[in-house]
């Protein structure tokens, strides 16, 4: 009995020191403090340091002042795209013993009223898109800023997802 006790003493200590990391991953503070541009490069950074995959980041400084809905969904798109990158690498390391996917490309850029962030990886791809959940909720988080979110794969050419954001030409 002891040792059950402990057992859930133990479960409930790492569920407790889980609960801010996901409050801070449903709106990041370096998102809340720094900005889009700061959150997108922390997130890379952090995505090149656990994946292995080398990433290059293109981002326009200065970009049009956008609200706190447009800049979570812009972020969680990238995010869950690098999520998705490197899945399919894990994937091609099983299937064929090593990373198909060895590069990521992430820009952001703002021309004539509209901020466009596209990730683009150098794997496998797959042919046209699968719409699985994750393709889903990017969508749906698109629709929800009037944005429009364009999934390109063709096979042994990579991957590339574009989110282009029209802004309003008083904040352009």
């Amino acid at each position: 009995m002891r040792g059950e006790l402990h057992q859930a003493q133990e479960i409930t200590r790492e569920s407790l020191a889980e609960v801010p990391r996901l409050v801070r991953r449903l709106r990041p503070g370096v998102l809340e403090d720094l900005g889009l541009v700061s959150a997108l490069t922390s997130l890379t950074t952090e995505f090149a340091a656990h994946t292995g995959l080398r990433v290059v980041r293109h981002f326009d400084t200065g970009p049009p002042e956008l609200d706190q809905q447009t800049e979570l969904v812009l972020y969680r798109v990238a995010q869950e795209t690098l999520t998705n990158a490197a899945r399919h690498a894990e994937a091609s390391r099983v299937e064929a013993r090593h990373a198909e996917a060895s590069r990521v490309e992430v820009n952001l850029r703002h021309t004539d009223g509209t901020v466009v962030r596209a990730v683009a990886d150098d794997g496998r791809g797959t042919g046209p898109a699968r719409e699985g959940a994750g393709i889903r909720g990017m969508r749906e988080r698109a629709l929800l800023i009037g944005a429009t979110l364009d999934v390109i794969s063709q096979p042994r050419a990579g991957t590339r997802v574009r989110l282009a954001v029209p802004v309003p030409r008083e904040q352009s």
